[in-house]
Protein backbone atom coordinates (compact mmCIF):
# COMPACT_ATOMS: atom_id res chain seq x y z
CA UNK A 1 0.00 0.00 0.00
CA UNK A 2 3.23 2.31 0.01
CA UNK A 3 2.27 3.88 -3.27
CA UNK A 4 -1.47 4.10 -2.82
CA UNK A 5 -3.09 7.65 -1.97
CA UNK A 6 -6.88 8.70 -1.80
CA UNK A 7 -7.75 11.91 -2.62
CA UNK A 8 -11.33 13.48 -1.76
CA UNK A 9 -12.90 16.25 -3.36
CA UNK A 10 -14.18 19.48 -2.37
CA UNK A 11 -18.18 19.71 -2.19
CA UNK A 12 -20.19 21.03 0.90
CA UNK A 13 -22.25 18.97 1.94
CA UNK A 14 -22.29 16.61 -0.50
CA UNK A 15 -18.85 15.14 0.64
CA UNK A 16 -21.19 13.24 3.17
CA UNK A 17 -20.71 10.93 -0.34
CA UNK A 18 -17.02 11.03 0.89
CA UNK A 19 -17.87 10.08 4.29
CA UNK A 20 -19.94 7.27 2.95
CA UNK A 21 -16.92 5.72 0.37
CA UNK A 22 -14.35 6.17 3.17
CA UNK A 23 -17.05 4.33 6.14
CA UNK A 24 -16.55 1.41 3.37
CA UNK A 25 -12.99 1.29 3.17
CA UNK A 26 -12.18 1.23 6.39
CA UNK A 27 -14.94 -1.37 7.17
CA UNK A 28 -12.99 -3.65 4.70
CA UNK A 29 -9.44 -3.01 5.81
CA UNK A 30 -8.96 -0.44 2.98
CA UNK A 31 -6.45 1.94 3.93
CA UNK A 32 -3.69 4.18 1.93
CA UNK A 33 -0.38 5.25 2.90
CA UNK A 34 -1.65 9.46 2.32
CA UNK A 35 -5.07 11.23 2.26
CA UNK A 36 -5.46 14.29 0.33
CA UNK A 37 -7.86 16.55 1.52
CA UNK A 38 -10.04 19.75 -0.10
CA UNK A 39 -12.44 22.04 1.63
CA UNK A 40 -15.10 20.10 3.86
CA UNK A 41 -13.37 16.47 3.05
CA UNK A 42 -10.69 17.97 5.44
CA UNK A 43 -12.10 16.85 8.85
CA UNK A 44 -13.22 13.12 7.51
CA UNK A 45 -10.10 12.31 5.53
CA UNK A 46 -8.19 13.24 8.83
CA UNK A 47 -10.54 10.70 10.42
CA UNK A 48 -9.56 7.80 7.65
CA UNK A 49 -6.12 9.05 7.93
CA UNK A 50 -6.04 7.20 11.65
CA UNK A 51 -8.47 4.86 11.26
CA UNK A 52 -11.80 5.91 12.86
CA UNK A 53 -14.23 7.21 10.03
CA UNK A 54 -16.74 4.89 12.04
CA UNK A 55 -16.79 7.93 14.78
CA UNK A 56 -18.29 10.03 12.67
CA UNK A 57 -21.85 10.38 12.89
CA UNK A 58 -24.23 11.78 10.43
CA UNK A 59 -24.42 14.60 13.33
CA UNK A 60 -21.21 16.21 12.31
CA UNK A 61 -22.98 17.36 9.25
CA UNK A 62 -26.89 17.97 10.39
CA UNK A 63 -25.70 19.72 13.62
CA UNK A 64 -23.45 21.90 11.14
CA UNK A 65 -26.06 22.77 9.07
CA UNK A 66 -28.12 23.67 11.71
CA UNK A 67 -25.84 26.09 13.24
CA UNK A 68 -25.23 27.68 9.28
CA UNK A 69 -28.81 28.35 8.78
CA UNK A 70 -29.41 29.85 12.43
CA UNK A 71 -26.31 32.32 11.87
CA UNK A 72 -26.33 32.94 7.83
CA UNK A 73 -23.41 31.92 6.70
CA UNK A 74 -20.88 28.83 6.84
CA UNK A 75 -17.89 29.74 8.73
CA UNK A 76 -19.69 29.36 12.52
CA UNK A 77 -20.58 26.05 11.21
CA UNK A 78 -16.88 24.90 10.50
CA UNK A 79 -15.64 26.43 13.37
CA UNK A 80 -17.83 24.66 15.54
CA UNK A 81 -17.31 21.08 13.90
CA UNK A 82 -13.61 22.06 14.31
CA UNK A 83 -13.90 22.56 17.86
CA UNK A 84 -15.91 19.36 18.14
CA UNK A 85 -13.47 17.24 16.41
CA UNK A 86 -9.62 18.76 16.51
CA UNK A 87 -8.39 17.27 19.92
CA UNK A 88 -9.06 13.59 19.07
CA UNK A 89 -7.72 14.76 15.91
CA UNK A 90 -4.31 16.23 17.37
CA UNK A 91 -4.45 12.85 19.86
CA UNK A 92 -4.30 10.14 16.95
CA UNK A 93 -3.21 12.16 13.83
CA UNK A 94 0.62 12.09 15.05
CA UNK A 95 0.58 8.63 15.73
CA UNK A 96 3.18 5.79 14.52
CA UNK A 97 0.23 3.83 13.40
CA UNK A 98 -1.54 7.16 11.49
CA UNK A 99 -1.47 7.65 7.32
CA UNK A 100 0.08 11.18 5.81
CA UNK A 101 -2.57 13.68 5.72
CA UNK A 102 -2.19 16.44 2.74
CA UNK A 103 -4.99 19.86 2.71
CA UNK A 104 -5.27 22.34 -0.41
CA UNK A 105 -5.08 25.93 1.06
CA UNK A 106 -5.16 28.64 -1.47
CA UNK A 107 -2.55 30.92 -0.42
CA UNK A 108 -3.26 34.86 -1.24
CA UNK A 109 0.06 36.01 -2.38
CA UNK A 110 -0.41 39.49 -3.45
CA UNK A 111 -1.36 42.62 -0.59
CA UNK A 112 -3.96 43.92 -2.77
CA UNK A 113 -5.81 40.61 -2.63
CA UNK A 114 -5.44 40.23 1.03
CA UNK A 115 -7.17 43.47 1.85
CA UNK A 116 -10.32 42.13 0.19
CA UNK A 117 -10.34 38.52 0.94
CA UNK A 118 -10.03 39.44 4.73
CA UNK A 119 -12.47 42.51 4.81
CA UNK A 120 -15.78 43.18 4.43
CA UNK A 121 -15.61 43.28 0.71
CA UNK A 122 -14.80 39.27 0.75
CA UNK A 123 -18.72 38.43 -0.06
CA UNK A 124 -18.61 40.56 -3.19
CA UNK A 125 -15.06 39.09 -4.59
CA UNK A 126 -16.49 36.14 -3.68
CA UNK A 127 -19.86 36.18 -5.85
CA UNK A 128 -17.41 37.69 -8.86
CA UNK A 129 -15.63 34.78 -8.95
CA UNK A 130 -18.17 32.46 -9.19
CA UNK A 131 -19.17 34.26 -11.92
CA UNK A 132 -15.60 34.03 -13.28
CA UNK A 133 -15.68 30.24 -12.79
CA UNK A 134 -18.59 29.36 -15.08
CA UNK A 135 -16.76 31.48 -17.54
CA UNK A 136 -13.45 29.55 -16.91
CA UNK A 137 -11.71 32.94 -16.24
CA UNK A 138 -8.65 32.09 -14.04
CA UNK A 139 -6.89 35.37 -14.42
CA UNK A 140 -7.99 36.97 -10.93
CA UNK A 141 -6.77 33.08 -9.33
CA UNK A 142 -3.68 33.09 -11.53
CA UNK A 143 -2.55 36.75 -9.98
CA UNK A 144 -3.45 36.38 -6.36
CA UNK A 145 -3.45 33.14 -5.52
CA UNK A 146 -0.69 29.90 -4.86
CA UNK A 147 -1.93 26.47 -4.11
CA UNK A 148 -0.22 25.54 -1.05
CA UNK A 149 -0.56 21.76 0.45
CA UNK A 150 0.35 21.20 3.89
CA UNK A 151 1.00 18.07 5.25
CA UNK A 152 2.06 15.70 8.39
CA UNK A 153 5.37 14.91 6.69
CA UNK A 154 8.22 16.63 6.63
CA UNK A 155 8.56 17.43 2.94
CA UNK A 156 10.40 20.54 1.33
CA UNK A 157 7.73 20.64 -1.47
CA UNK A 158 4.60 21.30 1.19
CA UNK A 159 4.06 22.97 4.22
CA UNK A 160 4.18 21.33 7.80
CA UNK A 161 0.84 20.58 9.29
CA UNK A 162 1.31 20.26 13.10
CA UNK A 163 -0.90 20.32 16.60
CA UNK A 164 -0.10 23.86 16.44
CA UNK A 165 -1.85 25.16 13.30
CA UNK A 166 -4.44 22.27 12.25
CA UNK A 167 -7.37 24.27 13.11
CA UNK A 168 -6.06 27.44 11.33
CA UNK A 169 -5.68 25.45 8.01
CA UNK A 170 -9.23 23.16 8.48
CA UNK A 171 -10.40 25.87 8.54
CA UNK A 172 -8.74 27.86 5.81
CA UNK A 173 -9.55 25.35 3.30
CA UNK A 174 -13.28 25.42 3.62
CA UNK A 175 -13.28 29.32 2.92
CA UNK A 176 -15.32 30.16 0.21
CA UNK A 177 -15.37 33.89 0.15
CA UNK A 178 -19.23 34.21 -0.68
CA UNK A 179 -20.43 32.01 2.18
CA UNK A 180 -17.77 32.21 5.50
CA UNK A 181 -17.67 36.14 7.23
CA UNK A 182 -14.71 35.34 9.20
CA UNK A 183 -11.06 35.56 7.49
CA UNK A 184 -8.65 32.89 7.10
CA UNK A 185 -5.07 32.99 8.09
CA UNK A 186 -2.71 30.45 8.53
CA UNK A 187 0.29 31.50 11.04
CA UNK A 188 -0.67 34.85 10.34
CA UNK A 189 -0.90 34.64 6.74
CA UNK A 190 -4.16 35.10 4.34
CA UNK A 191 -5.78 32.06 3.53
CA UNK A 192 -9.15 31.10 1.57
CA UNK A 193 -10.38 27.82 0.77
CA UNK A 194 -8.42 25.12 -1.25
CA UNK A 195 -10.86 24.96 -4.15
CA UNK A 196 -9.93 27.76 -5.97
CA UNK A 197 -6.16 26.33 -6.46
CA UNK A 198 -6.98 22.64 -6.54
CA UNK A 199 -10.64 21.22 -6.40
CA UNK A 200 -9.10 17.55 -5.73
CA UNK A 201 -5.75 17.38 -5.16
CA UNK A 202 -4.00 14.59 -7.21
CA UNK A 203 -1.75 16.13 -9.00
CA UNK A 204 0.33 17.19 -5.42
CA UNK A 205 -0.29 13.42 -4.42
CA UNK A 206 1.44 12.49 -8.19
CA UNK A 207 4.06 14.80 -7.70
CA UNK A 208 4.94 13.11 -4.36
CA UNK A 209 5.36 10.03 -5.78
CA UNK A 210 1.86 8.33 -4.89
CA UNK A 211 1.65 5.60 -7.69
CA UNK A 212 -2.13 4.77 -7.47
CA UNK A 213 -4.54 7.45 -6.23
CA UNK A 214 -8.15 7.01 -5.64
CA UNK A 215 -10.44 9.87 -6.04
CA UNK A 216 -13.59 10.29 -4.40
CA UNK A 217 -15.54 12.88 -5.99
CA UNK A 218 -18.70 14.70 -5.09
CA UNK A 219 -19.66 15.55 -8.79
CA UNK A 220 -20.97 12.73 -11.23
CA UNK A 221 -19.62 15.15 -14.05
CA UNK A 222 -15.47 15.45 -15.33
CA UNK A 223 -13.83 16.36 -12.26
CA UNK A 224 -11.31 19.64 -13.26
CA UNK A 225 -8.30 21.03 -11.73
CA UNK A 226 -9.76 23.91 -9.76
CA UNK A 227 -12.42 26.27 -9.56
CA UNK A 228 -12.04 28.10 -12.87
CA UNK A 229 -10.61 25.27 -15.04
CA UNK A 230 -12.29 23.08 -17.96
CA UNK A 231 -9.82 20.94 -17.74
CA UNK A 232 -10.79 17.18 -17.03
CA UNK A 233 -8.16 15.25 -14.83
CA UNK A 234 -6.94 12.60 -16.46
CA UNK A 235 -6.94 9.23 -15.71
CA UNK A 236 -2.99 9.19 -15.54
CA UNK A 237 -0.76 12.11 -14.05
CA UNK A 238 3.21 10.96 -15.09
CA UNK A 239 3.49 7.60 -14.05
CA UNK A 240 0.07 7.87 -11.78
CA UNK A 241 -3.04 5.96 -12.56
CA UNK A 242 -6.00 7.48 -11.27
CA UNK A 243 -9.17 5.93 -10.14
CA UNK A 244 -12.36 7.55 -9.43
CA UNK A 245 -15.26 6.97 -7.58
CA UNK A 246 -18.10 9.44 -9.02
CA UNK A 247 -21.85 9.01 -7.82
CA UNK A 248 -23.88 8.08 -10.91
CA UNK A 249 -26.40 10.84 -9.85
CA UNK A 250 -26.66 14.55 -9.17
CA UNK A 251 -26.36 14.61 -5.12
CA UNK A 252 -28.34 17.56 -4.72
CA UNK A 253 -31.27 15.98 -6.49
CA UNK A 254 -30.91 12.91 -3.59
CA UNK A 255 -31.20 15.77 -1.24
CA UNK A 256 -27.54 17.12 -0.34
CA UNK A 257 -26.09 20.10 -2.22
CA UNK A 258 -23.09 22.43 -0.94
CA UNK A 259 -24.88 24.13 1.55
CA UNK A 260 -28.30 22.63 1.50
CA UNK A 261 -29.68 19.69 3.47
CA UNK A 262 -33.37 18.41 2.12
CA UNK A 263 -35.22 15.40 3.84
CA UNK A 264 -33.47 12.48 4.04
CA UNK A 265 -30.45 13.67 1.83
CA UNK A 266 -28.09 13.15 4.39
CA UNK A 267 -28.88 9.46 5.37
CA UNK A 268 -30.02 8.93 1.49
CA UNK A 269 -26.21 9.75 0.21
CA UNK A 270 -24.15 8.61 3.12
CA UNK A 271 -25.76 5.21 2.47
CA UNK A 272 -25.14 5.25 -1.32
CA UNK A 273 -21.60 6.77 -0.91
CA UNK A 274 -21.20 3.59 1.78
CA UNK A 275 -22.58 1.00 -1.36
CA UNK A 276 -20.21 2.78 -4.21
CA UNK A 277 -17.50 2.40 -1.39
CA UNK A 278 -18.28 -1.31 -1.02
CA UNK A 279 -18.41 -1.87 -4.92
CA UNK A 280 -15.32 -0.24 -5.38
Amino acid sequence: MDDIAICCMSGGYKNVFTHGVLRAFEEKGIRAKAYASCSSSVLIAAFAAFNKVSALDLSLWSDGYATSQAEGNQSGAMLQSIQRLSTEIKNNLWGSQAARLLVATSFVKTEEAAQVTQSGGARRLGQMLLINALRHKPEWKNRNLELQMFDTHSDERTALLTKENLNEVAYATTRMLHAWNIPAFINNKPYIDGSYTSICPVVPLAELGYKEIICICTEKEKVTFDLFSDEEIPARINDSTIRFIKPDYDLKEMGVDFYTIAGNGLEDVYNYGREKGLSF
